[in-house]
Order: structure tokens, then C-alpha cells, then sequence
């Protein structure tokens, strides 16, 4: 699974994850360091437990809310939205392209000189 976010700044931030947990705050000694005032300094963690990421709450001032609700502790998976402040971070599956990405690619493949038919016929079969 990839995490997914914005900085202040507008920049795009993608972090996979992996064996090690992950905290997320604005301290610097945070893995995910996050510029937004409503973040505590270690607001949320994530950790891998028997094959599945579980996201817990740091005892944080402003909550840690998925999808909309604020929790404590639970399973993410991917389509969820965590909310750690003002900022939104995706859960998005690992490999999945942006849609930026996805048309860039057919454009650089069709001057390549791939037709339209034969870059859909790729893109099915490697589903």
C-alpha cells in the first residue's frame, strides 16, 4: 500500500509502506513530518500486523479520523482517506498510476507509434 498526500506547499508526497511502522506528525523525528498546526508532534502511527496495516491514534490533541470518523485504532485498507489535521493522506494501492501518469504513458506509447486499439489491449490484459 502507498500513502499519498500534499505538502503545504502543493507538492505531491507518495511513501509505500512496508515492515516498519510509520509515525506521522509534525516533529522532525516523525517518519511522516506533516506542516499543519492541528497535527500533533506524534500524532498517528501505522504498523503491519499479521498482513494487514493498522493505523492507532497517539493520544493526539485533534484526533486521527478515517474516512470521516474519528478513531482510535483500526484496520486501513486501500480507498481510505486519513485525516491527521487539515491534511488528507490516501491509502492507494501499491503500483496503481495517477491519472496524469496513465495519460502521459499512452501519450508517450502512441508516439511511439502504438495505436489506441493496441495500448487498450495491453491495459486489459495486465489487469
Amino acid at each position: 500500500m502507498i500513502l499519498k498526500y500534499n505538502k503545504s506547499d502543493g507538492t505531491a508526497v507518495a511513501l509505500a509502506l512496508q515492515d516498519k511502522p510509520v509515525t506521522i506528525g509534525r516533529s522532525p523525528k516523525a517518519d511522516i513530518v506533516l506542516e499543519d498546526e492541528r497535527a500533533s508532534r506524534l500524532h498517528c502511527g501505522i504498523r503491519l500486523i499479521d498482513d494487514e496495516y493498522h493505523i492507532k491514534d497517539l493520544a493526539s490533541k485533534n484526533g486521527t479520523y478515517l474516512n470521516d470518523s474519528r478513531i482510535e485504532a483500526e484496520v486501513i485498507k486501500v480507498g481510505d482517506k486519513i485525516r491527521v489535521g487539515g491534511t488528507v493522506i490516501t491509502v492507494e494501492k501499491e503500483g496503481s498510476q495517477g491519472t496524469t501518469t496513465a495519460l502521459n504513458d499512452v501519450q508517450e506509447a502512441m508516439k511511439g507509434g502504438k495505436g489506441y486499439d493496441t495500448i487498450l489491449k495491453e491495459i486489459v490484459k495486465g489487469s
